[in-house]
C-alpha cells in the first residue's frame, strides 16, 4: 500500500479542490457569469475524473471500497446532470443540483475517502 501513499494525498487534495471549484460555480452562476461557470465547470469535471481514475488501483488493493464506489457513481451521475443542464442553459436546475446533491455528495466522497485512507495515511 506504500506505492500509493501519494496518490491518496493528492486524491483527498484534489476532492478539496473540486469542492472549492463547485463553490466558485455556484457564485459564478448567481452573478450571471454563466461562460465562466462553464468552464470552471470544465475543470472542475476534469479534477474528478482525475480522482475516479488514480483510486481505481487503490482500490484494487483494498477491501471494503465499496461505499467511496457508491459515492464516486453518486458524484458522476451529478456532474452528468449539470453538464446536461449548463449545455440545456438550465442554469436554476445547476444550482439546485450544486446546492442540492452534487456538492454534498462530494463531500460525502471525501469523508469516505478519508476514512478509508487515514489508517494508511497517519502510520
Amino acid at each position: 500500500m506504500e506505492k500509493h501513499l501519494d496518490v491518496m494525498k493528492q486524491s483527498l487534495q484534489l476532492s478539496e479542490t473540486v469542492l472549492e471549484g463547485l463553490t466558485h460555480v455556484q457564485k459564478q452562476l448567481n452573478e450571471k457569469k454563466y461562460p465562466e461557470a462553464m468552464q470552471l465547470m470544465d475543470d472542475v469535471v476534469g479534477g474528478f475524473a482525475s480522482i475516479e481514475n488514480s483510486i481505481g488501483p487503490v482500490f484494487e488493493e483494498m477491501n471494503d471500497t465499496e461505499l467511496v464506489e457508491v459515492h464516486i457513481g453518486k458524484v458522476r451521475e451529478s456532474l452528468e446532470r449539470v453538464v446536461t443542464s449548463l449545455e440545456d442553459h438550465s442554469y436554476g436546475t445547476v444550482q439546485e443540483i450544486l446546492q442540492f446533491t452534487l456538492i454534498p455528495n462530494v463531500k460525502k466522497l471525501k469523508a469516505e475517502m478519508e476514512t478509508l485512507f487515514e489508517p494508511y495515511l497517519v502510520s
